[in-house]
């Protein structure tokens, strides 16, 4: 069935008209979409609904203003700061009408220093070819105060006085850049991939095709941040076929994670998604929650962040009772180098897990393991695993664990100051996995292997064991390895703590590590809430978390 928004021709969505291939597709979907664009306000706890047609007027006007204050000269990218509004997502279609591409950074974390915040952000923004900064209050604030060239404008102010009459987009080739997706920096520093309008509108393509998306039957709901690939990814599919759209900001679902079941009730949603930390928390204390209704859900994609089989199956139980089905469940693999999604099972598939038995190198009792199977890649990608040199990877029960490798249409150009990748080039992603009948199953990051005592084991497989414990949060526990000239060698796990008796605590979770990881750590520090140092998406950075236990920069809580 065809959507009456977005015109597909094997699988891909028409873009033969219009200033460019990705807005020319966008601007037919929003003109024609008879769906709506609700951003929720969390001051007011009310939801700012407009048709899509007035978002893609705003649209244009900004973009129009764009183009005038370029005084006839090259344009330059447009940058977001700031919560989510429906100005705000109007401003990504504005960039591209105006043949330039967008840029979304987060705002200042818990505990940060928000001058120097301001002035890095700043700084990067410019680094990269940013001229305009649209943002709201006091993000925006922020940045006024600091010197330099950059037009800073509030997104709800921008562009309402141009003039859109007869308006038409600036042309730009399939080449041009659409988006300066900012990466995780988990591993290491921070990078900037450079998305093409021809991988950008890749990415969407498969992903309609995959889930098949119909404006006439689905709903998507999601809290996820904008500057994240993940939730930038379900904007643009809800702007390209013009399927309501719910949105609200992540500080909303932060300050009250059982929201997102009201949310998804109240908007009847067939799609969401969310990292597994949040299907996590759903899981265990949904319960609370008496009236929600999840019937509709259809596809609740997880992904971002390793998936833990037995939390996602907690909460498929949990939304069972809500009435969703099992088969909505939808763990995937992506990231933003490939825009985002790389692989996704297909609606009704449901969760499949590979289930495996570790046995200890020098003796012990074995260990039974699962871990998820991440669907079958994209139509337009590919996914390979390859040997590694030597022998640092963990093996699995017979299977070919290696570095995993992605390439195909929706990849980025390459990182903005990097050599390009190439078009045919396999990008290594730094995981570790294996595959499954051609499907992926992902068991840890490259530069995180633990390695102690000639034993190599995957961090996120203790700090599961080690989240049972009592009073330690889940999501919030990093295994790491401390070597050099350390006193404390050996396995280390630094955890966020919450208890009366942190003792008691303590050797519980030596015992449990020790149990079902057949390893004792050396070291266990607990640390106060919101210690652990994490990126802009919420993933753990446990090089940095080793280097600050290395350093002695933490005492117990």
């Amino acid at each position: 069935m065809t959507s009456p928004s977005v015109t597909r021709e094997h699988g891909k969505l028409d873009g033969s008209a219009g200033p460019s291939v990705l807005a020319g597709a966008v601007s037919r979907a929003m003109r024609a979409g008879t769906g709506t664009l609700s951003v929720f306000h969390a001051a007011t706890g009310a939801w700012d609904t407009r048709p899509w047609p007035q978002v893609h007027t705003r649209a244009e006007q900004i973009a129009a203003q764009l183009l005038d204050d370029s005084g006839g000269r090259e344009p330059r990218a447009l940058g977001l700061i700031g919560e989510p509004t429906a100005d705000m997502i109007a401003a990504i279609q504005g960039a591209w009408l105006a043949g330039v591409a967008v840029s979304i950074l987060p705002g200042p974390i818990r505990g940060a220093d928000r001058q120097l915040w301001a002035q890095s952000t700043y700084a990067r923004f410019a680094g990269i070819g940013v001229g305009t900064v649209l943002g709201t209050d006091g993000q925006l604030d922020l940045l006024a105060d600091v010197d330099g060239r950059l037009r800073l404008a509030r997104a709800d102010e921008y562009g309402r006085a141009a003039d859109i009459a007869g308006f038409v987009g600036r042309q730009v080739g399939p080449d041009a850049p659409a988006v300066l997706q900012g990466t995780a920096g988990s591993t290491g520093e921070p990078k900037t991939a450079v998305l093409s309008v021809a991988a950008v509108l890749s990415n969407i393509t498969d992903l309609v095709g995959r889930i098949d998306i119909r404006a006439d039957r689905d709903v998507e709901m999601s809290w996820l941040p904008l500057y994240h690939d993940m939730g930038l990814i379900v904007v643009l599919v809800g702007m390209a076929t013009g399927c309501p759209l719910w949105v609200a900001p992540s500080s909303a679902f932060v300050g009250a994670p059982l929201r997102w079941l009201q949310w998804l009730t109240e908007s009847r949603a067939t799609i969401t998604a969310a990292p597994n930390f949040a299907y996590d928390i759903l899981g265990r204390y949904g319960g609370r929650v008496s009236d929600a209704d999840l019937s509709p859900l259809r596809v609740a994609v997880s992904g971002g962040e390793p998936i833990d089989p037995d939390a996602f199956d907690t909460f498929l139980d949990m939304a069972a009772r809500f009435g969703m089905d099992r088969g909505a469940g939808a763990p995937a693999y992506g990231m933003a180098e490939a825009t985002c999604a790389v692989s996704l099972p297909v609606p009704g598939e449901g969760p499949q897990y590979d289930e495996v038995t570790v046995t200890p190198a020098e003796g012990g009792t074995p260990v039974r393991r699962r871990y998820a199977v991440l669907g079958k890649p994209l139509d337009g990608l590919e996914v390979r695993v390859v040997e590694a040199d030597g022998g640092e990877i963990p093996q699995i029960d017979g299977r070919e664990v290696g570095h995993v490798e992605i390439r195909g249409t929706s990849m980025m150009t390459g990182y903005l100051g990097h050599t390009p990748l190439g078009a045919d080039g396999w990008f290594p992603t730094g995981d570790l996995g294996y595959l499954v009948d051609g499907r992926p199953v992902i068991c840890g990051r490259a530069k995180e292997i633990i390695i102690v005592a000639g034993r190599n084991l995957f961090p996120v497989e203790i700090e599961r064991c080690a989240a049972k414990v009592k009073g330690v949060r889940a999501g919030r526990v990093a295994a790491v390895a401390l070597e050099g000239s350390s006193a404390r060698q050996g396995l280390a796990i630094v955890a966020e703590y919450r208890g009366a008796d942190p003792e008691t605590a303590r050797r519980e979770l030596i015992a449990t590590v020790a149990s079902e990881c057949n390893i004792v750590p050396a070291d266990v520090v607990f640390v106060r809430p919101g210690s652990l140092p994490l990126t802009t998406s919420g993933k753990l950075r446990r090089l940095e978390t080793r280097r600050l236990l290395d350093s002695g920069h933490w005492s117990d809580c």
